[in-house]
């Protein structure tokens, strides 16, 4: 179905204006991205990091784009806030939206960065159950170690990084649901991680991404690989249902 073919009985209208914010999300330079970087590279499903890395093409559209869209505004905002304040204090305390090369294959945009603590942060606008479990668990893999690399690449970058934080603002809701959860910046954690890419980008080299084990659970709708109902090959997989 195209992004603009309203379902039947939909006001047409409404779907015109969804097709509009549908094309524009497909079209997005993040959308486009084919490179496998540092918020990739810590998922726990080392297949899906097969597939980033092997390049694959995504053959998932039908998630909603809007917590997506929703989260790069705020993101915008909250970057212009911070210059800003730089502006106030006549200094900048603030780094925000610093390329960093992590890799020489592998690079990012570190969202802010207080030189005054030293702190890289990123920022993350989440729904209520991902909200929840972060401020009960801590953050997942994927997170931690994604700004984990951020730091690394920061670090590298001749900058003094002495803690990371995620701060996760509520998708819906009031600011003081903000929930900051930070520790100490860790080197190791980093090296873990890039050496573990690099064991799962050999494996890619010498198998089908399909081959490689898969961590199938709840976030699989939301995989640009995620194809319910087929067979794993080197174009998608089932997800939950995958061997």
């Amino acid at each position: 179905m195209s992004l603009f073919s309203p379902p039947a009985g939909a006001d047409p209208l409404g779907s015109t204006i969804q097709g509009v914010v549908r094309a524009a999300s497909a079209g997005a330079p993040r959308s486009r991205q084919r490179r496998i970087g540092p918020s990739s590279a810590g998922h726990p499903c080392a297949r899906r990091v097969g597939y980033e890395l092997a390049g694959t093409e995504h053959v998932n559209a039908g998630s909603d784009p809007w917590p997506a869209i929703v989260g790069t505004a705020v993101h915008a905002w909250l970057a212009d806030a911070f210059a800003r304040h730089n502006r106030e204090l006549d200094r900048e305390r603030w780094l925000i939206e610093q390329r960093v090369a992590v890799t020489p294959t592998m690079s990012g945009t570190v969202d802010l960065f207080d030189t005054q603590t030293g702190t890289v942060i990123d920022h993350k606008v989440l729904g209520a159950d991902s909200l929840k479990s972060i401020k009960r668990d801590g953050p997942g893999d994927q997170y931690r170690t994604q700004i984990h690399l951020y730091a690394y690449g920061l670090a590298r970058a001749g900058h003094e990084v002495r803690r990371v934080a995620l701060a996760c603002y509520p998708r819906s809701g009031w600011l003081d649901g903000l929930h900051v959860w930070s520790e100490p910046y860790d080197d190791a954690l980093a090296a873990d991680a890039l050496a573990r890419l690099a064991g799962v980008a050999e494996l890619s080299r010498l198998l089908d991404p399909a081959s490689l084990p898969a961590e199938p659970g709840p976030t699989c709708t939301w995989c640009p690989f995620w194809r319910p109902g087929s067979t794993p090959d080197a174009t998608g997989c089932p997800g939950a249902s995958a061997p």
